[in-house]
C-alpha cells in the first residue's frame, strides 16, 4: 500500500474531523464581518451609553453582589417629550440589570417591570477578553445600573417560577444551606446563582472550578447511574443478539439524559457531553463502538451547526479541548505508566483508581492549559491533590443531591440530606484548605499565538510518539518560540 492509498484511507477515519474543520474555519472567517453574532442575535443598539428611559421586565433569578442584585430583564426604551405621552420604542433586547441593594425597598422578582433614566452599557475589555463582545454572543445588548431611590417601579405580570428553581428550593427543605447549598445546587442542577463569589475563586484557585460547571462529569456520572438501574446493577443485561431491550435501555437513556440537559440550561458542556452520549447509545444499537475522535468531532458539528455562537464560548472550548486530550493521551499514559499491571498487586485496585484519575487530570490539564493561560491569566499548581479528593466526593455528592431532590422534605429525604450536608461541607473545605497552601496559583499572561504556539507543540510531539522522530525538530522550535514570546511579554 502506497502512502496516498494511506492517507485516503486515515481520511476516511475521520469524516467528521474533516467535516469540523473547514466549518470552524468558515465561522472564523464570518465572525470577522460580524456574523454570526447580528444573525442570531440582533443586539445592534443606536442608544447604548446614551441617557435614556428604559423600561426593564425582569427575568429569573437574581445573582447577588456585595452591594447590587442583577437581573436578566428585557429592555424597551422610551422617548417622553414635554406634554406628549409614550412615543414609540426604539430598543428592544435582552440586557444585564444591576439593582443598588436598598434595605428600604423590597427586593425585585421575576417579572416586576422597573422604569428607570439610565444609561446601557457595551461593555469593556479586560485584558485580552472582550467583554461586550461576549455579551453580544449571548444575546445580551448590554448592562444597566439602577438606584433603587432614583427609579419608579410597577408590579407586572409575575412569571411561573422555573422548574430549576423549585427543584433548587427542594433542597432547601431536606435542611441544606449556606455554601453547601449552593455547592450541591451548582453540582446536581447547574444552579449556581447563590454560590458566593469567594466560594468560586476559591474552586477555581484550586483547579476544581469544572466541579462547579455541569460538564461530562456531571453526566457521566448520572449515565452510570442510569445504567445501572435500568440494568439493576448489571444483573439484567440484555442478549447482544436481543435488538429491542438494547434499543429500550439506550432509548430511555437518551431521553433522561437530554431532559436532565434541558434542566440544567443546555449549557455548551453539557449539551457536548449528551450529544456524545446519543452517539454512543446510538452506536449500541448498531452494534457499533462510538466513543472516538469521530464522537467528539461529530458533538462539535451538530452543536456549532445548531448554535454556532458556542465557538466563542469559554466552556465550549474547555469541554472539547480537555474530552479530546483524554481521548488521545490517556492510552499513550497508561502505556507508559503501566496502569493496568497494578491490577495484580495488592491493594492494586485503590492504586489503579488513584493512577486513573491523575492520569485523566493530566491529561486534561495539557488539553485545557493553554486556553486557560489565555483567558484567566492563571494556573492552579495544585490541581493533581484537588482532583484525587474533589472527583471523588463529587461522584457521591450528585447521587446523593438528586436523591435528596426527589425525596424533598420527607424524613428519609432530610436523612440524606444531611449527608449530602456532609459532603459538600467537606468538598468546600478541601477546596478551601487547598486553596490557601503555599503558591496555589500562578499567574500568567498568554497572548494567541503563545497558544497556538503549545498545541503545535502537543501535537507535533503526538506524532513524534506515533509518526516519526522528526517531529521532535518541531516540538523543539515551537517551544522555543513560545518562551521568547514569554519572555518578551
Amino acid at each position: 500500500m502506497d502512502g496516498q492509498e494511506r492517507r485516503k484511507m486515515d481520511m476516511r477515519a475521520y469524516p467528521m474531523v474533516v467535516l469540523l474543520i473547514p466549518l470552524v474555519i468558515f465561522l472564523l472567517i464570518c465572525n470577522y464581518w460580524s456574523w454570526p453574532v447580528n444573525l442570531l442575535h440582533n443586539t445592534e443598539c443606536e442608544t447604548i451609553d446614551s441617557l435614556r428611559t428604559y423600561v426593564f421586565v425582569l427575568q429569573g433569578n437574581p445573582r447577588e453582589t456585595k452591594r447590587c442584585w442583577r437581573y436578566e430583564a428585557r429592555v424597551m426604551a422610551i422617548e417622553r417629550a414635554k406634554g406628549e405621552r409614550t412615543k414609540g420604542e426604539s430598543v428592544n433586547g435582552r440586557a444585564f440589570l444591576y439593582i443598588q441593594r436598598d434595605s428600604t425597598c423590597s427586593q425585585p422578582q421575576a417579572g416586576d417591570t422597573i422604569i428607570a433614566r439610565t444609561r446601557i452599557h457595551r461593555g469593556d475589555s479586560i485584558g485580552n477578553f472582550d467583554y461586550g463582545l461576549y455579551l453580544r454572543r449571548q444575546g445580551i445588548i448590554g448592562w444597566a445600573y439602577v438606584a433603587t431611590a432614583k427609579s419608579e417601579w410597577r408590579k407586572g405580570t409575575v412569571h411561573r417560577t422555573p422548574l430549576q428553581t423549585r427543584l433548587y428550593r427542594r433542597l432547601q427543605t431536606a435542611g441544606l444551606q449556606g455554601d453547601e447549598l449552593a455547592t450541591t445546587g451548582a453540582l446536581t442542577l447547574g444552579y449556581k446563582d447563590d454560590l458566593d463569589p469567594a466560594l468560586r475563586q476559591q474552586f477555581q484557585a484550586a483547579g476544581a472550578a469544572h466541579v462547579l460547571a455541569v460538564s461530562g462529569l456531571h453526566t457521566g456520572i448520572i449515565y452510570g447511574l442510569l445504567l445501572w438501574l435500568l440494568t439493576l446493577g448489571g444483573r439484567v443485561k440484555p442478549r447482544y443478539e436481543n435488538y429491542i431491550g438494547r434499543c429500550i435501555i439506550s432509548g430511555t437513556i437518551i431521553a433522561v439524559m437530554w431532559a436532565y440537559a434541558w434542566l440544567t440550561g443546555m449549557t455548551p458542556s453539557v449539551v457536548r457531553a449528551v450529544v456524545m452520549v446519543t452517539i454512543f447509545e446510538l452506536g449500541h444499537m448498531l452494534y457499533r463502538q462510538a466513543f472516538s475522535i469521530n464522537t467528539i468531532a461529530g458533538a462539535a458539528v451538530l452543536i456549532l451547526l445548531v448554535r454556532p455562537l458556542d465557538l466563542w464560548n469559554v466552556g465550549f472550548q474547555l469541554s472539547f479541548a480537555a474530552t479530546t486530550a483524554i481521548v488521545i493521551m490517556v492510552k499513550d499514559m497508561e502505556k507508559v505508566l503501566h496502569k493496568n499491571d497494578l491490577r495484580k498487586t495488592r491493594g492494586g485496585i485503590i492504586l489503579n483508581w488513584a493512577l486513573g484519575i491523575v492520569i485523566v487530570s493530566i491529561a486534561a490539564q495539557l488539553g485545557t492549559l493553554p486556553i486557560s493561560m489565555y483567558t484567566f491569566g492563571q494556573i492552579s499548581n495544585y490541581f493533581l491533590l484537588t482532583n484525587l479528593i474533589v472527583l471523588l466526593l463529587a461522584s457521591l455528592l450528585v447521587p446523593c443531591g438528586l436523591t435528596t431532590i426527589a425525596l424533598g422534605g420527607s424524613t428519609l429525604g432530610k436523612l440524606i440530606g444531611h449527608i449530602t450536608y456532609g459532603v459538600a461541607w467537606l468538598m468546600n473545605h478541601t477546596v478551601g484548605w487547598v486553596e490557601s497552601l503555599p503558591g496555589s496559583v500562578s499567574h500568567v499572561q498568554c497572548s494567541l499565538p503563545m497558544v497556538a504556539l503549545l498545541y503545535a507543540a502537543m501535537v507535533m510531539a503526538w506524532l513524534t510518539m506515533h509518526k516519526s522522530l522528526w517531529w521532535i525538530c518541531g516540538v523543539i522550535v515551537s517551544v522555543s518560540s513560545f518562551c521568547i514570546l514569554f519572555a518578551c511579554t
